[in-house]
């Protein structure tokens, strides 16, 4: 009789745990399981007639057939068809979490551009370009909320109320996302739809985040930039605030971009010394 050694209690629990992570009709997942099973015997023996110990042919075998999570997603692959259902969900729910860090960045904009506007003058934040002009009646509106002084005078006042007070107020919505993602992301619910398994790469959101608030830096930068070098510095604090605040949330996202690679170089580098013939 054959004893279920540790190899074999290894390989079962990698199935236990690929289950979990597969899904799809029972028989799908059913041949999905006799596939792997078979594959990583076949590796084991490979191994072993190489002359590795059972142990250690199993751990090169796991290590090289990669992560239940990564098996489960490679199987889930299907040309012409969308994403499994709990895919999207994830997907959805990274694009809230980031639009809500995209309402906050917006909050802390605002936030510049009041202390540019008191260092610099309002007219920096939220002036008009040379040659704009307005109604009378228009004129009378904006001095309904700043009397006392010139029509030019008010709308750049009214101008950075609303610049200032908009994306302060963006950024108390982006504040309560950000919360109810927190408390989606703890509940028992979100854990019952996942079933506890992250579907997508660990720098997925850490990417997508880079990527958008980069190249919204670079474009608003780029925009204050070519004002204030032209010669016509009214309204550039309006670009340049939210440019430099996008450009903070793109380095935050490159930060961990870079430990998620870090993290995963270490992994596979410790797993390619585990599997290694031991001399």
């Amino acid at each position: 009789m054959t004893e279920t050694g540790p190899a074999e209690d290894a390989v079962e629990e990698y199935l236990d745990r690929l289950l979990v992570e597969l899904r799809g009709r029972g028989r799908d997942v059913r041949r999905i399981l006799a596939e792997v099973e078979g594959h990583l015997h076949d590796a084991m023996e490979a191994a072993m007639a190489e002359g590795l110990s059972v142990e250690d042919a199993e751990r090169r075998a796991l290590a090289r057939f990669g992560s239940p999570a990564a098996v489960a997603r490679r199987f889930a692959r299907r040309p012409g068809r969308l994403p499994p259902a709990p895919v999207l969900r994830e997907v959805a729910f990274v694009l809230v979490l980031l639009s809500g860090i995209r309402l906050v960045a917006i909050g802390a904009s605002g936030g510049l551009a009041a202390g540019m506007g008191a260092a610099f003058g309002k007219d920096f934040v939220s002036g008009d370009a040379n040659g704009v002009t307005y109604t009378p009646a228009r004129c009378a509106t904006f001095l309904e909320y700043h009397p006392s002084t010139t029509c030019e005078q008010a709308a750049v006042a009214h101008h950075f109320d609303e610049i200032v007070f908009y994306r302060l107020a963006a950024g108390v919505l982006g504040l309560a996302v950000l919360a109810g993602c927190a408390v989606l992301r703890r509940s028992r619910r979100f854990g019952d739809l996942s079933h506890g398994v992250r579907l997508l790469p660990d720098a997925f959101a850490a990417t997508v985040g880079a990527a958008v608030f980069g190249a919204a830096s670079v474009v608003l930068v780029a925009q204050s930039l070519g004002q204030i070098l032209g010669g016509d510095s009214a309204g550039a604090g309006n670009w340049l605030s939210g440019g430099l605040v996008s450009l903070v949330v793109a380095g935050l996202c490159v930060v961990g971009l870079h430990r998620a690679l870090l993290s995963r170089v270490t992994v596979d580098a410790r797993a390619r010394l585990e599997t290694s013939p031991r001399r």
